[in-house]
């Protein structure tokens, strides 16, 4: 059996060590907690896979200790244990997240056998999960692209390793996706996929939300937390925009990752990690680390493998199969399918498409709201501008004689506001395309703001 991470809650000191050593002796990592705050304090430093959690404690309500537990560790499954079982107190329970109870007195092999179904349980929920009636986990990404299928057959090969894989394309193009992909071929698939996109995340709280948080460490450290990296044990973790990461956390992370140890903010207690990396940016992560922008140890630490993902002009034979795809997705009933007339479907197929699938996606979304049931001429699909005017028109604003740094500036410039200005002024839609985070854009902004007699708004 893989070792099984349990936190054994029992007030009843002989009790409590008779189940230790009985879990123990059965492979389980057993931590035993005789008090609500001390299974808190525990779960608080560790993550764990089951809760054994008995209802009445010395100093709290079981059931409240279990939801503050499940609140915070809501991959656990738990099994609660009571004297005096009542439909009341089971329907709790249960809306709680408890999978099951079992009443004292009890014979071990009966509680043994209740936390094989639990394992058994969350194996078949796995399993579901990926596979979906779908054999082969490629299978979710469609495509008959020869570049996305190459892409593909080497994430099948990679996917067997611990190999760091590192993701490049655009935004839109299904990095995490195929991220996901590579997690359900992999040894690791019944262990979690913890997804963390590093440029949605406050530069001030990601170190904190990475690596957990010590309590005390900081104001409003109230209490301690485990960060993604445990959340992640026996699994993969998954840094989508990892190029967003700042230097500080890019030293803990390479440390960490050479280490295979971490500490929580605050904290002076390593844990282990345990987990496949995977990570993903539609950055130039070698003009970063030119530019001193990224880690250049980090950058071959995460780059042992690289996949590309062609953007999705570069894959325009997908555009019929994945429009077909996501007309399903989006119709409520057979009847509110949408239908793409021959002119429709090659406009689409003519369109730019600078937010690759996910930009496919929404349009398909958005018609099938507008329209259920209809037909789709080419008069209902909306100009999708490129990305951009052409470049001469650019250049015209730029005096030749120029020294060479002013004249990129003044080009950054000027792409950036027409860029802007063809997203409908939207910035987190400028930022997709530009391949910038939100916070980079609106620092460009800004300077362009102060140095400009019209500021850029």
């Amino acid at each position: 059996m893989k070792e099984v991470r349990l936190l054994l809650v029992e007030d009843d000191p002989l009790l409590g060590e008779a189940l230790h050593e009985a879990l123990s002796r059965k492979g389980y990592r057993t931590r035993l907690a005789a008090s609500g705050a001390e299974a808190l304090s525990i779960s608080s430093d560790e993550s764990f896979d089951l809760v054994l959690q008995d209802v009445r404690l010395p100093d709290a309500d079981g059931l409240d200790v279990l939801g503050e537990i499940l609140s915070a560790q809501p991959h656990c499954l738990a099994l609660v244990m009571t004297g005096q079982g009542t439909v009341e107190m089971a329907v709790r329970a249960m809306k709680l997240g408890a999978f099951d109870f079992i009443a004292k007195p009890f014979p071990v092999d009966v509680l043994l056998m209740k936390l094989e179904r639990l394992l058994e349980f969350r194996s078949l929920e796995k399993q579901v999960a990926q596979l979906t009636g779908i054999a082969d986990p490629r299978a979710r990404i469609i495509t008959r692209s020869p570049a996305m299928r190459g892409a593909l057959d080497t994430a099948a090969v990679v996917a067997a390793s611990e190999t760091s894989v590192l993701l490049l394309g655009e935004s839109g193009t299904g990095k995490e996706l195929l991220a996901e992909t590579i997690h359900a071929m992999s040894p690791r698939c019944r262990g979690p996929l913890v997804r963390v996109n590093c440029a949605a995340i406050p530069e001030t709280l990601i170190e904190a939300e990475l690596f957990g948080v010590q309590k005390g460490a900081f104001t409003d450290a109230a209490a301690s937390r485990p960060g993604y990296l445990e959340f992640a044990h026996g699994g993969t973790l998954f840094l989508d925009e990892i190029g967003e990461l700042n230097p500080a956390v890019q030293a803990k992370l390479l440390r960490a990752l050479g280490e295979r140890t971490a500490a929580r903010v605050g904290g002076t207690a390593f844990y282990d990690l345990d987990f496949r990396l995977v990570c993903a940016t539609n950055r130039d992560l070698r003009v970063m680390v030119a530019e001193r922008e990224f880690r250049e140890d980090l950058y071959y630490r995460i780059n042992v493998i690289t996949l590309n993902i062609p953007p999705l002009r570069e894959r325009r034979e997908d555009i019929p199969l994945l429009a077909a795809h996501f007309i399903e997705r989006f119709a409520k009933d057979r009847q509110s399918r949408i239908r793409l007339t021959p002119e429709a479907l090659e406009r689409l197929l003519q369109l730019p498409w600078p937010g690759n699938v996910r930009e496919l996606s929404n349009l398909i979304e958005h018609l099938s709201l507008l329209y259920p049931g209809q037909q789709i001429h080419q008069r209902h699909i909306p100009h999708i501008p490129a990305n951009g005017q052409p470049l001469g028109t650019i250049f015209e604003k730029i005096t030749v004689g120029m020294p060479l740094r002013k004249a990129l500036a003044e080009f950054e410039q000027h792409y950036i506001e027409r860029v802007l200005a063809g997203a409908g002024g939207r910035k987190g839609r400028t930022a997709e395309i530009l391949g910038l985070s939100r916070k980079a854009l609106w620092d460009k902004l800004r300077e362009y703001s102060a140095a400009n007699e019209n500021p850029v708004k």
